[in-house]
């Protein structure tokens, strides 16, 4: 075979599905080395996110599984994660960014872990300093991950909220701990208290446990309080300067709704559900400008307990949304009906998160992230595969 440019093998590796580069670094030195080098990882990242490629969606049922967005028939369990105990059952999918996803199985035990690579890097530990007495009641803990892209950072937010009394104003929460983890770092620290922001607000918790990622900001809503009628607020963290703020929302035309949020084509979605019967779907077009919020369209259904959108089709025409954690459906946006998704694998009610497949690492410095060698195949078998199927090129 004629021997072809670099730039030119280059730009045709920047096309191929993560699986097959991971198999391509066996070719030859420099494929390797192009492949695991920072302006390669960048430019096939910055493909995926444009074009909606490499993705799946990562179930947590009785265990975890993962199940290309393509498909989404039949599924892999990921029986040997970083937090796999032999059992599986108490690990969750706390966040997913650029091919990172968080795993939590306890408060203090955490792992980032790059699925389609394999590698991971443990959490260290960090007490609740709030909660150090046997007397203390239990905590309540919500989590955030995602990407500062200002300091090219990953990190972990961690909210800790502490006990409640009836102040005359509703349930208030004397104070919060609130813990930053930085991948680049690999340490915490602790910010500012959320006391300021939440105290004349009823919040026996934050609704959905697990921070929704959009705009360079994790975000999270506060449940309505019963006692004044107050409708629910949003709570956005900006990871740059790690500061919340009251994210400003549509102008309803009711508050009588229960409010969950979701990413939808990369935008900040909120689903205000009425009364169980039908769901309106806004979207934040450009995050931060009240003025952005737009009115999709309106899903309407009897027991229609909670819906979180997941991804739009491939042709833009359907919604792919979890419904009442127990089944996935597509939302047809022209005809207006929903048609439901068999997932062979996934029994019960379930999580569902939307994960984008990526060569990002864990850590620039060597020995910081680890290989997940359990079931990994040998360089030499991959060499075989690769050079069997006739890809060869010569360089």
């Amino acid at each position: 075979m004629t021997r072809l440019p670099l730039d030119l093998v280059t730009d045709i590796l920047l096309r191929q599905p993560v699986k097959s580069l991971l198999r391509f670094k066996c070719v030859c030195k420099i494929w390797c080395s192009t492949i695991d080098g920072p302006d390669f990882v960048k430019l096939h990242l910055e493909g995926s996110l444009k074009n909606g490629s490499n993705l799946s969606l990562m179930f947590k049922s009785l265990h975890l599984y993962s199940i290309g967005f393509e498909s989404l028939n039949t599924g892999v369990e990921l029986d040997h994660h970083p937090l796999w105990d032999g059992f599986g059952c108490e690990t969750e999918v706390v966040g997913s960014c650029n091919g990172l996803v968080l795993l939590e199985n306890s408060p203090g035990k955490l792992a980032l872990y790059n699925y389609s690579t394999r590698k991971y890097h443990q959490l260290p530990v960090e007490p609740i300093r709030m909660f150090e007495r046997e007397s203390d009641d239990p905590p309540y803990i919500c989590y955030g991950f995602g990407y500062d892209s200002v300091n090219d950072d990953y990190k972990v937010v961690r909210m800790v909220l502490g006990s409640f009394w009836d102040s005359g104003e509703g349930l208030s929460s004397p104070d919060a701990e609130v813990g930053v983890y930085s991948l680049k770092s690999d340490s915490w620290r602790r910010v500012f208290s959320l006391l300021s922001l939440y105290r004349p607000f009823y919040h026996k918790y934050f609704h959905r446990w697990c921070g929704v990622l959009a705009g360079g900001a994790l975000h999270w809503v506060s449940p309505r309080d019963p006692v004044n009628d107050r409708p629910n607020f949003i709570i956005g963290f900006d990871l740059r300067s790690e500061e919340f703020y009251r994210v400003s929302q549509p102008d309803y035309e009711t508050y009588n709704f229960d409010l969950d949020l979701s990413v939808l084509g990369g935008c900040l979605s909120a689903l205000c559900n009425y009364n169980s019967q039908c769901v309106d779907v806004w979207v934040m077009k450009e995050y931060g400008v009240k003025e952005s919020w737009t009115k999709l369209f309106k899903v309407e259904q009897p027991r229609l307990q909670f819906l979180k959108a997941l991804a739009y089709s491939e042709k833009g025409d359907q919604v792919l949304f979890l419904k009442n954690e127990e089944k996935l459906v597509w939302y047809d946006l022209q005809e207006k009906r929903t048609r439901r998704v068999r997932t062979a694998c996934v029994l019960g009610s379930f999580s569902a998160q939307l994960c984008l497949g990526s060569l990002v690492p864990l850590s620039r410095s060597k020995g910081a992230e680890k290989l997940l060698d359990k079931k990994e195949k040998r360089n030499k078998n991959n060499r075989d595969d690769f050079l069997s199927e006739g890809f060869k090129l010569v360089l």
